[in-house]
């Protein structure tokens, strides 16, 4: 049983329960002795209200001791838990109404589901594995497991990616344009400043 006394940033005495399964921690206020052990029982008393258990000197948190009551329920009646009880395969069922859902939803000439319809969905549907309806797909109607809508948003990223690519282009041309003019205007001025003092020492004579 992992109960340690602490205190809290103000001093006020605590103790620390730490689950023996899993580790989680959680606090509960509570007196400390000397040794800090007579607190303990009322420690136990109060993490028991939040759902935790003490059995046997081992503290537990609600979640695993609520895994300890399923795994000892399942060990006194043989059962298997749901993770071990669940068919490897669909039954033949299963398989028949996976194929009939697809018959509906999937294109066979495009070789992929219509709408928004997935082999995610169709399980849904039907409250069965993902995998098995992929692999009754892959084999009697399509490799695809792509839909309408991914091939509509994929002709959009396409025409987005196209209609950027060529306002780029244009903005590339339009700065090339813009230096272009620039260099020539910067020409312009250094053939003014060459005028001016061509033109300046001649006017100075004049003037004298």
């Amino acid at each position: 049983m992992a109960l340690d006394p602490v205190r809290d940033a103000r001093g006020a005495p605590r103790y620390r329960c730490i689950c023996d399964d899993c580790g989680r921690e959680d606090t509960v206020a509570a007196r400390h002795g000397r040794d800090g052990s007579d607190g303990h029982g009322q420690a136990v008393s109060k993490i028991q209200r939040l759902g935790w258990s003490y059995i046997g000197k081992r503290l537990r948190c609600g979640t695993c001791e609520a895994k300890r009551k399923v795994e000892k329920m399942a060990a006194r009646t043989g059962q298997k838990t749901p993770a071990e009880t669940a068919p490897r395969e669909p039954t033949r069922v299963q398989k028949r109404e996976i194929m009939d859902i697809l018959n509906e939803v999937y294109d066979h000439d495009r070789q992929c589901y219509c709408g928004g319809e997935t082999d995610d969905t169709v399980a849904k549907v039907l409250n069965v594995m993902p995998g098995w309806v992929a692999g009754i797909r892959d084999e009697f109607f399509g490799p695809g497991g792509t839909n309408d809508d991914m091939a509509a948003l994929g002709d959009e990223i396409r025409k987005f990616m196209q209609d950027t690519q060529a306002r780029l282009t244009a903005a590339k041309l339009e700065v090339e344009s813009l230096e272009a003019v620039i260099g020539r205007v910067s020409s312009m001025s250094k053939t003014l400043d060459q005028i001016k003092d061509a033109v300046g020492p001649r006017n100075l004579v004049r003037v004298k």
